[in-house]
Parts: C-alpha cells; structure tokens; sequence
C-alpha cells in the first residue's frame, strides 16, 4: 500500500502517476464508490460521505475492512489550519486524521506532496 497526502491541488495524483503510469482501476471517494482498485482518489471525501450518512460509523473500522495491499490510496490533508466551528466538520477533520493514521501505519510507503514535490516519509 502506497499512501500519497498533500493539500489540495498539489500535485498528488500526478506524483502517483509518475512513479507506477496510468491506473486499470480507480475509485473516486467523492463520488462513494469504493471497491479493491489501484487507485483510490479523495479518501476525505470518503471519510465525508460516511459521516453525512451515519455519524455514529467507526468509520476507520470501515476502511480498514477493504484490502488496500496493493493500492495506492490518496487525500487531501484536511487537519491543518483554524478549527472549524461546526461540530460535523470537526467530527469529520477528526476521523479523517484517524485514518490517515491508521493507513500510514500499515502503508509501505507514506509520501506527502506539496507543489509537486514529494518528501517520502515511510518506506
């Protein structure tokens, strides 16, 4: 498992790309279709979707349910900056943080992308 996280339009599905070419199979968690894939897209999104449905989800239990071994898993760094007001968007930056945890955890490779630049954090 590949994790790839960064700020948002900073060149991470780029830096994904560059390393192994262009993926078979993606999944967009912004548009909640997860499934075994090489590439998974937007895991905040993930993260999003599952608490707007249900807010009592274990929603790191969730995704680590899936078999990630060999994907390449990417998203946004959402917990960074002023904290939100609104109870659902702390909720939401808190369980994100949570997965990422998890993920790089078990992840063989953790990179973080900043303006196209990536610093290899694991692996």
């Amino acid at each position: 498992m590949h994790l790839i996280m960064g700020g948002r339009y900073m060149g991470k599905l780029n830096y994904a790309k560059s390393l192994y070419g262009e993926f078979k199979s993606i999944c967009d968690l912004e548009r909640e279709n997860l499934r075994e894939a090489e590439l998974i897209l937007n895991l905040h999104f993930g993260v999003k979707n599952l608490l707007e449905k249900n807010m009592d989800i274990n929603v790191t239990e969730f995704f680590m349910k899936y078999n990630f071994k060999n994907s390449v898993l990417i998203g946004d760094e959402i917990n960074s900056g002023v904290i939100p007001l609104k109870y659902f968007d702390r909720k939401w930056r808190e369980e994100t943080g949570k997965l990422y945890y998890e993920l790089a955890k078990n992840a063989d490779i953790v990179d973080r992308v900043w303006s196209g630049l990536a610093l290899r954090l694991k692996g």
